[in-house]
């Protein structure tokens, strides 16, 4: 598509490995240049030899986001019990969360008995890795 005797240019100027490079385009339409000028842009970003910088700047700006969110319910600091006790971590899932203190009677003494159980995994925490 010609535009009579008037074509368009454009220049894009981009850093290339420490080297400054200017691009030129031209075309028939404006709406072709800037195409052009958006393909030749997202070739070549700012950052593209320091892929470090782009994660430094993201995490910069995830963590300002997060600061700007207020925290309707923040962690617990411990998920004790009642009585005080902090629960162990779980040896299979490694987390606390889970964990539930059970009150049972011994089958062998028949007297009452309380260990930590992780509800997630369905699995006992003996102290020292021995029933008792």
């Amino acid at each position: 598509m010609s535009n009579g005797d008037k074509r368009y240019h454009a220049e894009v100027k981009v850093t290339l490995e420490g080297r400054d490079c200017r691009i030129n385009i031209f075309a028939d339409t404006l709406a072709e240049i800037f195409k052009d000028i958006g393909i030749v842009c997202t070739q070549f970003p700012q950052d593209w030899m320091s892929p470090a910088k782009r994660e430094f700047i993201n995490a910069k700006r995830k963590a300002a986001t997060l600061q700007q969110q207020p925290q309707s319910n923040p962690p617990p600091a411990s998920h004790a019990t009642p009585t005080g006790e902090t629960p162990p971590l779980c040896d299979s899932c490694g987390t606390d969360e889970f964990m539930e203190l059970i009150e049972f009677t011994d089958r062998k003494t028949g007297r009452p008995r309380r260990e930590w159980k992780c509800q997630q995994c369905n699995e006992w925490h003996w102290p020292n890795g021995k029933k008792r």
